[in-house]
């Protein structure tokens, strides 16, 4: 009688649910790894974009706007930077510097400042090079990251629990 090597049903079907209970128990986690991966690109694409339009500012010698994409008060499709205009929001015929753009579902931003939620000014002069304000990036499990711009135009950052 010859002898048969290989697995029985029974055993590819035990093998096969504890890999299914083990990658279930990792899809949190992995979930989590993504959120917080998220949240530090937007962190730091936020960032440069802030320090670009300080240079920006001074380069060009005029003041510069950074305003959301969606026209609204809502920075979590994106930013614009354009040359100001008087009403600090970016028309069409508007000399565009830079476009940021990102889709992070689970995110959302916002921007709190001492003169508008909806704008952020850049100036040439270096003794008031920005608006002062914060960005608020909230996470579907409620973790919230404050990015503070001072006058100055530089960012730090600080977590919220």
């Amino acid at each position: 009688m010859k002898k048969m090597q290989g697995l029985t049903f029974f055993e590819l079907i035990c093998c096969l649910i504890v890999l299914g209970l083990l990658f279930l128990i990792s899809l949190p986690s992995g979930v989590f790894l993504l959120t917080r991966n998220q949240l530090e690109t937007v962190e730091n694409e936020i960032t440069m974009a802030i320090h670009y339009a300080r240079d920006m500012a001074l380069l060009h010698g005029s003041r510069l706007a950074l305003a959301p994409l969606s026209g609204t008060e809502d920075w979590s499709y994106g930013m614009i930077l354009f040359v100001d205009n008087k009403n600090h929001k970016y028309q069409p015929g508007d000399q565009v510097i830079h476009q940021w753009q990102w889709h992070h579902p689970r995110l959302r931003v916002r921007w709190r400042g001492f003169q508008s939620n909806a704008y952020l000014l850049f100036s040439s002069d270096l003794k008031h090079a920005a608006t002062t304000g914060h960005f608020a990036l909230l996470t579907a499990q409620s973790k919230q990251v404050k990015l503070v711009v001072n006058r100055f135009g530089r960012v730090s950052k600080q977590a919220v629990e």
